[in-house]
């Protein structure tokens, strides 16, 4: 008796041993067996880790568009500045409005009489309504759209025009330049004056070609020729050596350009040096340019070119029909410009025409409220966000990187998915990120919105895993003083992880 309970004890002891090794085993292959989820933000926690950004704002945010879980969070609440990535909104917002067809439409009104001798007596009213297709992005020669205004007036018998040539801007307010945009910023094309009646996104180019001789004086000419700019050309030819040092000037609310330094002299070819400008008052650039295609179809003008608001007499456009109507290029196609190429211009004439056709003034402040309501229709509150503009030039708009994947992730469940992701850019094709993510599994698995100012870096969009899993995320940086090669290496390199990842 006593043997056998001996035995029943130390069958009871080694069972005992044998389910806690079970135990203990199973802990351990647990803790072997890293979750891949958690592998993947341990990683995305060095790469963010790195040195050269220790003094930056990051803020990011990550989330599966199918199942709704958050892949990665850091700082997703907190505001910083978005720079063009808040064009996402403005895009989104002008498609849902308007719809992917939407068309703008410049017309042309004569409102006086033909004679038969070939004279016009009357007035030429060329009425914008904020066409901001015009240019060198949607067009190989924008000029010839003001040609297709004057050839129109040709085909009419007119060979003289005995009156005033009138450029109406009305549809627009006359603030050209949005709340927290850099004054010393006004000279340059990404930041041009955003007018009801525009040409050529209200800049010239300056083609700057070296003389004839070292120490000579430099030859330039402007393009699109027009009588509004002045230039006073200061630049030498210097020896082939030297590097080419140009500096541009312009005053402010003026067209007189000045330009200073040097361009190396080279003897095998004619260096040429070219510097876009952005032109003060758009509308009388609209008018000398059309004036001087009136000369091409030998139509003189006996009269002044006035903006609408320096009309004395009310124009009665229901007593007009149009004469001519350029039409632009589908919104769909506008859309990618903004997105893609990051156009400034574009992003705020579509604000000012929403804030047009929703409010009924065409301004920046009716342009934001609209696009905050937008937000609020999209979960979005206004309460501790600011947007100012349409393009993200200014400095005062804040935003969220979890506001953005909010909003991205409604689009993509919108009937508008396909046509707005289309608009975004695409590693390795034309556009922002046309140098970014190549050769690497990101490369066709990335469809995004970039954005950049001085000490400023965001990207935000959708990325596709090894999974076929559809993420929406946003990456915001601020304050850094590295290179801005750095933070946008660091956001590729978060986006090549993310294209990689797989759940098994």
């Amino acid at each position: 008796m006593f043997k056998l309970c001996n035995f029943i004890i130390l069958i009871l002891f080694w069972g005992n041993a044998y389910t806690t090794s079970i135990f203990a085993q199973q802990s351990i292959d647990s803790v072997l067996q890293v979750n891949p989820l958690q592998e993947l933000r341990h990683d995305l926690d060095a790469l963010i880790e790195s040195p050269d950004m220790s003094n930056a704002i990051i803020g990011a945010c990550v989330q599966s568009i199918e199942t709704g879980e958050m892949f990665y969070r850091l700082n997703e609440s907190k505001n910083l500045i978005p720079a063009s990535t808040i064009k996402i909104v403005t895009t989104i917002a002008a498609l849902d409005y308007f719809g992917p067809d939407f068309r703008f439409q410049t017309n042309m009104y004569l409102d006086g009489v033909i004679n038969e001798n070939g004279e016009y007596h009357g007035n030429v009213i060329i009425r914008g309504s904020g066409d901001p297709t015009m240019s060198e992005f949607f067009y190989a020669e924008p000029i010839k759209i003001i040609e297709s205004f004057a050839k129109q007036l040709d085909s009419l018998g007119i060979s003289i025009i005995k009156g005033n040539i009138i450029g109406d801007d009305s549809y627009f307010d006359n603030i050209y330049y949005g709340p927290g945009w850099s004054w010393d910023d006004f000279m340059y094309p990404f930041s041009s004056q955003i007018n009801a009646l525009s040409i050529n996104d209200n800049s010239i180019s300056l083609v700057i070609t070296q003389g004839d001789s070292v120490n000579s004086l430099s030859k330039y000419s402007v393009i699109p020729e027009n009588n509004l700019a002045r230039i006073y050309n200061y630049v030498m030819t210097s020896e082939p050596d030297k590097i080419t040092d140009i500096i541009t000037a312009r005053d402010f609310k003026s067209n007189y350009i000045e330009i200073n330094g040097n361009i190396a002299y080279d003897s095998t070819k004619k260096r040429t040096h070219v510097q876009k400008i952005a032109i003060d008052n758009p509308t009388m650039f609209f008018l000398e340019l059309f004036k001087s295609s009136l000369t091409k179809f030998r139509i003189r003008h006996n009269g002044a070119l006035l903006p609408i608001s320096m009309s004395q007499n009310p124009i009665l456009y229901t007593n007009l029909l149009p004469a001519y109507t350029h039409v632009s290029p589908p919104l769909s196609e506008i859309l990618k410009v903004v997105n893609a190429e990051s156009h400034n211009f574009c992003a705020e004439m579509l604000l000012k025409t929403l804030a047009k056709e929703t409010q009924g003034e065409g301004s920046f402040d009716k342009g934001t409220d609209y696009l905050l309501k937008y937000l609020k229709s999209n979960s979005i509150t206004s309460d501790n966000i600011r947007i100012l503009d349409g393009s993200g030039l200014s400095r005062f708009n804040l935003f969220t990187p979890r506001n953005f994947v909010t909003l991205l992730n409604n689009i993509y469940r919108s009937n508008y998915r396909e046509q707005f992701v289309k608009t975004l850019a695409e590693p390795g094709e034309e556009g922002t990120l046309l140098r970014r993510m190549k050769r690497s599994r990101a490369e066709n698995n990335v469809r995004a919105k970039t954005g950049s100012m001085n000490n400023i870096s965001a990207i935000c969009g959708y990325v596709t895993t090894r999974d076929n899993e559809v993420l929406a995320f946003s990456i915001m940086m601020q304050n850094f003083t590295a290179p801005m090669t750095t933070a946008q290496n660091l956001q590729d390199l978060i986006l090549m992880r993310l294209s990689s990842f797989s759940r098994k």
